[in-house]
């Protein structure tokens, strides 16, 4: 296929599409094949024909339509190596396009002409640094925006703004760079100040100047004690960011004098052991209530963790307890270590609704008894969903919870009514069956699920005729799984039934578990199921676990069954079963082409001790080629030499 054929079908897929720099998208791939043509690109035929159809997969042509239409696998490879897939973010898919030189070429390019055209917009910002580390995979020189050629010295703002100046020389992020800002921040401020041209200026200066290979100290020294609250910022981040010896001082002065983002960049600023004064400093900040100070907070933690010892975890222990952001939230460990001293004040503050969500959590994870009353009062009384609550009441698990959650599995919220049971399953009560058996007819599906999932962990054998109603549904699994707990045998027609006719894998071998486990009479054989020979093998390992059915004709057409696992799953049975009438049946397996069932029969003529097989059990564990057989023969070799000496009674 020639360059042609993928023009058209790139026509034909993005006919009328535009492109976001104005024009149809056309002319941008047009653009691109250009820049691949060029001497500076390298790239062949087939990238080319690559760069034309690497968008088509987003107008609907998927990658195997381009196979089918004979692109070639190397040109398809390409076009699929430039789709970002689920989960991939702008790292990800850069790794995977430097990797794949030829879509890194496609790539380059296709930014390089987003530049000439979208310079400045946040369609070529977002990928601009993709675009650098492509140019350094390729050897290629890094790119510049068109109107980066603009040098620091250069008349700013050439219509009156300074916006798209400011980011220019942000961009640059050069020491020159930075006294140009400087300079035009600093005229900006002399005159009728513009906000916008201030706030660019400004975030080109923060850029520059706290990035530790241009942090510039001349500014910690010029705005340390500024009136300015920014430009003190700055001069803190600058002093950090530098790597100069930090004045150690200086910096606690700006966290007891200073509130906000500048008490947080001097906490941070901070580093190696603390003094008594810092400790001090940060406890307090760690205890301020104040919302705004929530950031202060957070860095002072983050400190005392760091520094650690006595005094920090004592001043730890006196944080301010914030309900939208819990100490547990960021240090798992804290409800374990300091949670029981504050009981008393979680359950006060059941009633607060800004505690809504992480009092209730906190008396859950503590288990905390004592807290049942308030929780059960408030979930009555709530004005608020009390989903929280409910969770906490499941979690301590107390049975005087069970009324109140009892009340609220009829609540008018599905959501509450769900979490009631799911509560519920969490109490060892008698009454939670029955509670779930009522809810097995919610009118809302999630709540019947949950009441099955209730109902087959937590019933009895009163309430054995509602599980096997519920093997008519979709809980059959689960509902199977508890009578087969249960152990009545009024449930056996019913999981024989699901067992045979289930076309759930699940269901199916779950009744078939229950089967296995009800007493059965030597009138239950009911025979192998028709055609599935997997349901076949399972129905032959459940007679291996049925001591009263007589199952003797089944076994022994089991026993020369032409499917492997049919034979091998009958010699195991024989053996569960102690079955001694059919060890001739399993001698003659020790023959069987299949090693499976040659190993199986050896374990089985082991457990029963069969004397009579000791001769070709010893010809097994010498000869035979499988090791699962050989291991088998040999233990069993010795059990049935030990019966053949009469050191076994055989009939035990």
């Amino acid at each position: 296929m020639g360059l042609a054929k993928a023009r058209r079908i790139a026509a034909r897929a993005h006919q009328g599409q535009l492109f976001a720099g104005g024009g149809l998208l056309l002319g941008h791939l047009e653009r691109v094949d250009r820049i691949l043509a060029g001497s500076g690109a390298g790239a062949g035929v087939t990238v080319r024909q690559a760069a034309w159809l690497h968008l088509v997969p987003g107008r609907g042509v998927s990658v195997a339509d381009l196979a089918r239409a004979g692109v070639a696998p190397r040109v398809v490879h390409l076009v699929e190596s430039m789709s970002m897939r689920p989960g991939d973010d702008r790292a990800r898919f850069t790794e995977r396009l430097v990797r794949t030189p030829g879509a890194a070429t496609i790539r380059h390019a296709v930014l390089t002409d987003m530049r000439d055209h979208l310079a400045g917009q946040h369609a070529y910002e977002y990928w601009r640094e993709q675009h650098v580390r492509l140019a350094d995979a390729l050897g290629l020189p890094r790119p510049l925006d068109r109107a980066d050629e603009t040098v620091p010295g250069e008349s700013p703002g050439k219509d009156g703004h300074l916006g798209g100046y400011a980011r220019r020389l942000g961009a640059i992020g050069t020491g020159e760079a930075l006294t140009a800002l400087l300079a035009a921040y600093e005229a900006e401020r002399a005159g009728p100040a513009r906000l916008c041209c201030l706030n660019a200026l400004r975030a080109g200066v923060y850029a520059i100047a706290t990035r530790p290979e241009t942090a510039s100290c001349r500014l910690a020294v010029a705005w340390w004690d500024s009136t300015d609250g920014w430009e003190r910022l700055v001069a803190v981040k600058t002093q950090v960011a530098s790597g100069q010896p930090l004045d150690r001082d200086r910096l606690l002065d700006v966290v007891e004098r200073e509130t906000g983002w500048l008490a947080v960049a001097a906490i941070r600023g901070l580093t190696g052991p603390a003094g008594d004064r810092e400790l001090r400093l940060l406890a307090a900040a760690a205890a301020t209530a104040r919302p705004e100070d929530r950031w202060v907070r957070r860095a002072a933690v983050d400190r005392l963790r760091a520094v650690g010892g006595p005094a920090a975890e004592a001043a730890l222990h006196g944080r301010f307890l914030d309900p939208i952001e819990p100490p547990w939230r960021d240090d798992p460990g804290w409800l374990t270590e300091h949670g029981a001293g504050h009981i008393a004040f979680f359950i006060d503050k059941t009633t607060d609704p800004a505690w809504a969500e992480s009092a209730p959590h906190a008396l859950g994870e503590l288990r905390a008894v004592e807290a049942v009353p308030a929780l059960c009062q408030m979930a009555r009384e709530a004005r608020w969903v009390p989903i929280a609550l409910v969770a906490a009441l499941g979690k301590i698990g107390a049975p005087d919870a069970v009324p109140t959650l009892t009340d609220l599995a009829g609540h008018a919220n599905p959501n509450v009514r769900d979490h009631s049971l799911r509560a519920l399953a969490h109490i060892d009560d008698p009454r939670v069956p029955d509670i779930a058996l009522v809810a097995c007819d919610d009118p809302d599906p999630a709540v019947r699920d949950r009441a099955a999932r209730v109902l087959t962990r937590t019933g009895d054998r009163r309430h054995v005729g509602a599980l096997i109603r519920l093997c008519d549904t979709a809980y059959a699994g689960r509902a199977a799984e508890a009578l087969g707990r249960i152990g009545d045998p009024a449930a056996a027609p019913t999981l024989r039934h699901v067992f045979v006719t289930s076309p759930d894998t699940a269901v199916w071998r779950a009744a078939g578990r229950a089967l296995a486990t009800i007493p059965g009479t030597a009138n239950d054989w009911y025979g192998l199921p028709g055609g599935d020979i997997f349901r076949q093998r399972a129905y032959i390992w459940i007679v291996g676990h049925q001591q009263g059915w007589d199952a003797r004709h089944g076994l022994a057409g089991a026993l020369t069954h032409e499917d492997p696992g049919m034979r091998a799953n009958a010699a195991t049975a024989v053996a569960r079963r102690a079955d001694r009438d059919h060890l001739p049946a399993v001698r003659a397996l020790l023959d069987d082409p299949a090693p499976q069932v040659r190993a199986r029969a050896a374990a089985t003529l082991r457990a029963l001790a069969d004397p009579d097989a000791c001769d070709r059990l010893d010809a097994l564990r010498s000869s035979d080629p499988d090791p699962r057989v050989r291991s088998a023969a040999s233990a069993a070799s010795a059990a049935s030499a030990a019966s053949a000496a009469g050191r076994v009674d055989p009939d035990r």
